[in-house]
Formats: structure tokens, C-alpha cells, sequence
């Protein structure tokens, strides 16, 4: 069974074969030892991250609304898994973001084909400001004009 197993994924067309599809104690398609995987588990769990299963669309971003999106003033959408991780994502802290590239075995490639998410966390500017040390998303400092 692959019930000890976090960010594995098979191969082929359904990924229903490899070394990541059916194995015990596993962490990104690695073999661990079972108090790794253990400790692996309670430092994912503690954090607490909670994928949205959906989310709601108002009126105003609907272009051409139904009569009941008209009288409920919007829907609400049901996610995919890649697009509940990228929402998640967008909202993660920089040092939440970091510490997925701690857990054992990391491999990028492995969670951006699970989540759809790049791991890049390159992806920010260090800002003083009053005195104060801020990071933006570097898309954002290029809109500023901060940066090129």
C-alpha cells in the first residue's frame, strides 16, 4: 500500500508505475527510514496548510452571469488540486514557502509535477523602507520601476 508516502509521483501516462506509485516510506520518490518519514509527517502536519477546495467568484468578474449567479451575487468554483496549490501558494509566507525545500529528499521537479507550483523563491526584493527590511515579489518591484 502507499500510504507512507509524501510528494511521490509514478511515471508513465497515469503515473501508475515507478518507483513513486505503490511504495512504503517514502519522501519525494526516496526510500527513508521510518522515524524520517514519521518526524516528516508531524513537521507537515503542525504547519498546518489548508489547500482551498474552492473559492468564491463575485458578480462583478463574471462576464456573462446566469440568473442564479445574478441572485447569489457570484458562485462559488470548485478548484483542482494544482490550481488549490497555487492559491495557497500565492498566500504562503516567504519562510512557509522555504520550508517545503527543507523537507528530506526535496526535489523541485518532483513538487512542481505533484502541486503545479515552481519552486523558486527568487522570487522577491529585499525593500528599505523607514528603516525597515521588507520583501515584494519581484513582479511587483519591475511594476514599481524598482528594478529591471
Amino acid at each position: 500500500m502507499s500510504e507512507k508516502m509524501i510528494f511521490c509521483k509514478g511515471e508513465g501516462k497515469y503515473e501508475r508505475k515507478g518507483i513513486g506509485y505503490q511504495q512504503n516510506l517514502m519522501i519525494f520518490n526516496e526510500k527513508v527510514k521510518e522515524d524520517m518519514y514519521n518526524e516528516t509527517k508531524t513537521k507537515l502536519n503542525s504547519k498546518k496548510f489548508k489547500l482551498p477546495v474552492d473559492k468564491w467568484v463575485d458578480i462583478k468578474d463574471i462576464e456573462s452571469p446566469t440568473t442564479n449567479q445574478i441572485q447569489l451575487g457570484g458562485y462559488l468554483k470548485t478548484l483542482s488540486y494544482k490550481t488549490a496549490w497555487k492559491e495557497m501558494w500565492s498566500e504562503l509566507s516567504h519562510e512557509d514557502k522555504e520550508f517545503f525545500g527543507t523537507l528530506p529528499n526535496f526535489n523541485a521537479e518532483i513538487f512542481e509535477a505533484i502541486t503545479g507550483v515552481e519552486y523558486d523563491l527568487n522570487d522577491r526584493v529585499e525593500l528599505k523602507v523607514d528603516g525597515e527590511v521588507t520583501f515584494i515579489s519581484r513582479e511587483s518591484a519591475k511594476a514599481l520601476n524598482l528594478i529591471k
